[in-house]
């Protein structure tokens, strides 16, 4: 996306109606904006990234078998307990004269609420003499070990989680019955073209019902992300380099694409920005420049790359808008940041209870600290359920048309949040823009406030039921206000709104 906030003209296949002519069958899901897919046009608004919250230290990876280079995290629900994978690794000793000769080692641990982890005993892998650990895989070949839960229905038995790692030849596959033994899925590797030097993530998807494989490799010397596709876990298409709208050529670590829950259409990815800068004074400046100095002498991008985490949505799974803008910055200056390592968020999205037990739930996510020199710590962040990127209008108003749609549902639900002083009104058209009677901006009742679900109502009240089916277009005028998504659906109680 290019650097700045403004609305990208999006051309993907999944989502697309047979013609530009024909109505976008929206039915009752959930539609973000994270893209100007379904807008038409547009006057004094724009779609503006919105940016987490850091939260707690949930974890620190102080123990003798894991150190100053674990990361790649993977986090999931599975039923009542999130679990969680991660690489354990160490980069260089403390004062950064050495490179780690320790092996890599996939870690579990769990939590029942997102925010108080623990790393159980297993016992199943012998570290230095003892089994007391939390290690459930390793090869001599690791690098990365990513874990998901597979929800084909077509899933055998004993197959309910997999994970994909680089070993002999390329990326292999292994199983699992409980998420905690693995063993070797095949005895090959299932996808060898490709670097594979980051972590490489694999997922079944249930609306294009085949799996999707995301995974590192380079062109001309820069890192890229490729996809590849299987309709069996097994067989999978050649890579291909993922595209862009229109953002510039830039050097990607890890990916962390996955279909976003609440509208698992739209695919949200949290790429990690790599930037080798060349050297400036302002590097003495920044923290900790004797560390630097010292791992420059052992490779020196290792003191001259920092990293950031990046944003970018795909309605297709290969053509992505890509926020320029960071998402995670390296923040302000600490001891430990500033280096190769900032901004590695982890892959996955979990709903947690808000710090106020009045408030919705929100999202959270994790991202690793303290790379190089010390005990990675590991950090939540948190946002806004649906809150990645918001259709923004300041206080003197702005306005956005649809393009013609078809819904299914006898209500519309807002995601928005205003000011005291602003507002949102919207207006129901028919597919030539003419206001449906009963439904103009006039009719609306005024919408204010903060909430994750609101049902519009106009004078004559919420029931669209006579709408459904046939083309329309919304209207929104906002003041000072932020939409995040809308969907049209059947309320259990119409013109009452609930969060």
């Amino acid at each position: 996306m290019k650097y700045g906030l403004i609305l990208l003209a999006l051309s993907l296949s999944y989502c697309w109606p047979a013609s530009a002519d024909e109505p976008i069958d929206i039915g009752s899901r959930r539609e973000l904006f994270v893209d100007d897919y379904l807008i038409d046009s547009s006057k004094g608004v724009e779609l503006r990234l919105q940016k987490p919250t850091p939260r707690e230290i949930v974890l620190v990876h102080d123990d003798p078998w894991e150190g100053s280079g674990t990361g790649y995290f993977t986090v999931f629900r599975d039923r009542r307990i999130f679990r969680m994978y991660y690489k354990a690794w160490g980069l260089t000793n403390e004062d950064g004269t050495e490179r780690s000769k320790r092996p890599v080692y996939a870690c579990y641990a769990e939590s029942t609420d997102g925010v108080q982890w623990k790393k159980p005993d297993l016992g199943l892998i012998e570290f230095q003499g003892s089994k007391h650990n939390n290690i459930v895989w390793t090869d001599l070949k690791a690098d990365n070990f990513s874990v998901f839960k597979d929800t084909n229905p077509d899933c055998l038995p004993g197959e309910e989680y997999k994970a994909l790692a680089l070993g002999l030849g390329g990326l292999r596959a292994h199983k699992s019955h409980d998420g905690i033994r693995w063993s070797p899925l095949k005895t090959y590797p299932l996808i060898t073209k490709g670097a594979f030097d980051s972590q490489n993530l694999a997922f079944w998807d249930p609306l294009r019902k085949h799996y999707w494989c995301y995974l590192r490799d380079f062109h001309n010397n820069i890192r890229d992300i490729r996809v590849s596709t299987s309709k069996d876990f097994i067989t999978w298409t050649e890579p291909e380099m993922i595209s862009y709208v229109d953002s510039p050529d830039e050097q990607l670590y890890t990916n962390q694409i996955q279909p976003y829950y609440r509208a698992p259409h739209i695919f949200v990815g949290f790429p990690t920005r790599y930037v080798e800068r060349r050297w400036s004074p302002t590097y003495l400046s920044l923290p900790d420049p004797e560390h630097r100095h010292q791992r420059m002498k052992l490779q020196y991008r290792y003191g001259t790359a920092v990293t950031e985490g990046l944003f970018m949505t795909s309605r297709d799974g290969h053509t992505f808008n890509r926020w320029g803008e960071a998402f995670i910055r390296p923040g302000i200056e600490r001891k430990h940041n500033w280096v190769y390592g900032d901004g590695y968020k982890c892959w996955g999205l979990i709903e947690t209870q808000a710090a106020d037990p009045l408030a919705p739930n929100e999202l959270s996510f994790y991202a690793g600290e303290n790379y190089w020199k010390t005990a990675v710590h590991l950090r939540r962040y948190t946002m806004r359920i649906d809150g990645f990127v918001a259709l923004n209008a300041p206080l003197k108003g702005g306005d956005v048309v649809t393009k013609p749609i078809i819904f299914a549902g006898n209500s519309l639900s807002l995601n928005f949040s205003t000011s005291a002083a602003g507002s949102i009104h919207v207006e129901i058209q028919d597919a030539s823009g003419k206001p449906i009677s009963g439904y103009s901006l006039a009719d609306c009742h005024e919408v204010f406030g903060d909430s994750l679900y609101r049902v519009v109502a106009w004078k004559t009240g919420s029931d669209l039921s006579k709408l459904a089916g046939r083309p329309i277009r919304l209207r929104f005028t906002m003041k000072d206000a932020d939409l995040f998504s809308f969907q049209f659906s059947d309320a259990d109680f119409v013109g009452h709104s609930r969060d």
